[in-house]
């Protein structure tokens, strides 16, 4: 079975400062390449991330891919606010509780739990 490129995500170290938590985001790091995203998350994500070329982008440039992707992937879909960080609001998915929100490091792609942590899951753009 050959994979998509696009599908498959690298390991991401976390950086010092998203090690001590200095991003805005309470919760602990998951290297990306090992949590569990759905196929279509990971097709959605893969096509946003196509869609700023390949760049580090603004948060409302992250904003616009993602909405782009889901509304191109999923047939009347929508991003949502799912809650908010120190530095931003987290802006994704309600089935998957997966979104993006702006650190200081850049855009990074955070999980929302039920009990209100998240879990930085990696950086959404380069």
């Amino acid at each position: 079975m050959l994979l998509d490129p696009a599908l498959v995500w690298p390991v991401i170290r976390p950086t010092p400062a998203v090690q001590r938590g200095d991003f805005g985001l309470q919760g602990q790091y998951e290297p990306f390449g090992g949590i569990a995203l759905s196929e279509r998350d990971r097709r959605i994500i893969a096509l946003a991330r196509r869609k700023l070329g390949g760049v580090a982008a603004s948060f409302d440039e992250a904003i616009r891919a993602l909405r782009e992707a889901v509304e191109e992937s999923i047939p009347a879909g929508r991003i949502y606010l799912l809650g908010t960080s120190e530095l931003s609001p987290i802006v994704g998915s309600l089935v998957s509780s997966v979104g993006i929100a702006a650190a200081a490091e850049g855009v990074v792609l955070v999980r929302l739990h039920r009990d209100g942590r998240s879990t930085t899951l990696g950086r959404f753009s380069p």
